[in-house]
């Protein structure tokens, strides 16, 4: 999901959508000021930190997983608005490097799940891109299947892919350590690849 695509205007009614049965009047409005303040120039995939920071007590705390799914869903469909506005979404045919960037980032964050979680992780992986209605086709760099089978993802479904992606490995290992996770991967990928635009992905 790319952060960079809407304005602070847009995200900020798409997220107070998904956090509006969880906060009201004024409360609302101190998350949202507080998101806009400290969250609104970082990427997508620290939305769980965010949330974690605003859920103070234990019934938003049990909660906190549906608000995420919520907020995702919301911007997910600020995307898909947008995307009906545009002539033709940018795929991956359009830059073998930038598939090979996205394959890399995704292999960094498997290659750092423990043995014992990986296969109920991948399992829990594929529900949630499923829940989150994305392509079955951001399933196939994680089963190891041929570059061929993406060459049609458009590059928004890939950013959903990678969010889908954090949003799991929170819950195996929680925002603080996923953070890490997906900041190391992130460096990577710009030492590795100096002449892509990474926003598209991250």
């Amino acid at each position: 999901m790319n952060a960079e695509v809407f304005n602070v205007a847009q995200r900020r009614q798409a997220i107070q959508r998904g956090l509006k049965q969880y906060f009201q009047g004024s409360s609302l409005e101190r998350v949202l000021n507080y998101w806009e303040q400290e969250y609104s120039e970082k990427p997508a995939f620290v939305l769980n930190r965010f949330l974690n920071e605003i859920c103070t007590t234990e019934d938003l705390k049990q909660h906190r997983k549906d608000m995420l799914k919520q907020v995702i869903h919301e911007l997910s469909h600020l995307e898909k608005v947008e995307l009906l506005k545009t002539d033709e979404d940018k795929t991956f045919v359009d830059s073998d490097d930038l598939y090979k960037a996205y394959d890399d980032f995704v292999n960094h964050v498997l290659n750092r799940v423990q043995v014992n979680d990986l296969d109920e992780f991948t399992t829990v992986l594929k529900q949630q891109l499923h829940r989150d209605q994305l392509s079955n086709a951001l399933l196939k760099p994680y089963d190891n299947t041929a570059q061929a089978l993406m060459q049609s993802l458009p590059m928004s479904q890939a950013a959903k892919g990678i969010t889908a992606l954090y949003t799991v490995c929170c819950e195996f290992y929680g925002p603080q350590k996923s953070d890490h996770i997906y900041a190391q991967g992130k460096t990577d990928m710009k030492l590795n690849y100096p002449d892509l635009d990474l926003q598209q992905l991250l």
